[in-house]
């Protein structure tokens, strides 16, 4: 018979898996978006920044602090667990690095962005791709940074699988 705790750390590994999942989902969108927006006009990119992400700042959020407390919690469940807790904890530490990433470098350049969207039919300034960079890079950066989070996460949970098989 399975104790509650197994179960319980279970349920919690699922929810940390789905969360980080989608938390990387988002970023990975941006990242396949990065070359081609780098070759649109001011326009059009301003256009999209301003009208495609605004569910993207709603539910981002909540995914992205949804996956640092379910990973956070399963790392404190599994301190026990030397190796599982490790990788658990390392992914928890690649959450946060991203949530730092994104407040140093996308949000930033959120502000100009919205303004110059604010102010339709006004041309950005002669430095616009500085922002625009900033925060296209600034996801791209982010993806690989979960990307890192989630690997470390999953390996966490398949090394105790291999170990009971």
């Amino acid at each position: 018979m399975i104790s509650a705790r197994k179960v319980g750390v279970r349920r919690l590994r699922m929810a940390a898996l789905v969360l980080a999942a989608l938390a990387m989902g988002m970023h990975l969108a941006h990242a396949l978006e990065l070359w081609p927006k780098l070759n649109w006009d001011p326009a059009l990119y301003i256009a999209v920044q301003a009208t495609l992400y605004k569910v993207f700042g709603v539910v981002g959020p909540i995914l992205e602090f949804g996956a640092l407390i379910a990973v956070s919690l399963l790392a404190w469940r599994l301190k026990d667990r030397k190796r599982a807790f490790a990788l658990t904890f390392a992914s928890a530490c690649a959450l946060g690095l991203a949530l730092v990433t994104w407040a140093l470098l996308v949000l930033p350049a959120n502000g100009p962005l919205a303004e110059w969207a604010a102010a339709a039919g006004r041309n950005p300034p002669p430095d616009w791709k500085r922002f625009r960079d900033q925060w296209q890079i600034g996801q791209a950066f982010i993806f690989f940074v979960h990307l890192g989070g989630f690997g470390a996460l999953a390996w966490s949970i398949v090394g105790e699988t291999q170990e009971a098989a």
